[in-house]
């Protein structure tokens, strides 16, 4: 699949495929982060079932991480079994604290989630780590205060 396929096939009405599989850090290195025909269903399920709800009542919502091969995995240091490898798992990008607590909060109470991590780095950065299962019963996991290892 090309990027212009995948900037033109949409994964819910908000969300393109392109946008869950884009990666600075595979731009960087070149690496192909294209995910297959199964990766991508698990996408679509996580889009339809938070990522959209959460913009519906938010407005624009910004994903740092979607897919990730196992190389941009490894390159990232993502754990390795990390659900970002089946495409069941978004990193949504928060501009601050206040804006991070909302989704966290509004995800918790509104949609069905495998796990749901309240994210944070040294630097004070936030972000809402969700990943949903589409064939398998989700845990609900959830930890408001989780230090990013990276």
């Amino acid at each position: 699949m090309t990027l212009e396929q995948a900037k033109e096939k949409r994964l819910s009405e908000h969300f393109t495929l392109y946008e869950m599989m884009r990666s600075e850090t595979a731009i960087n290195h070149n690496i192909d982060n294209t995910p297959d025909t199964t990766q991508i269903e698990n996408l679509k399920y996580l889009c339809e079932k938070i990522l959209e709800p959460l913009r519906r009542n938010f407005g624009v919502i910004k994903i740092n991480s979607g897919f990730r091969c196992p190389v941009l995995n490894l390159r990232v240091n993502g754990v390795g079994n990390s659900q970002h490898l089946f495409g069941e798992a978004a990193d949504i990008h928060c501009y601050n604290v206040y804006i991070a607590r909302k989704y966290f909060d509004f995800i918790a109470a509104h949609c069905v989630y495998d796990q749901l991590l309240f994210e944070y780095n040294r630097c004070g950065i936030f972000w809402i780590h969700v990943s949903l299962k589409r064939d398998e019963k989700n845990r609900r996991m959830r930890i408001e205060n989780y230090p990013a290892k990276h």
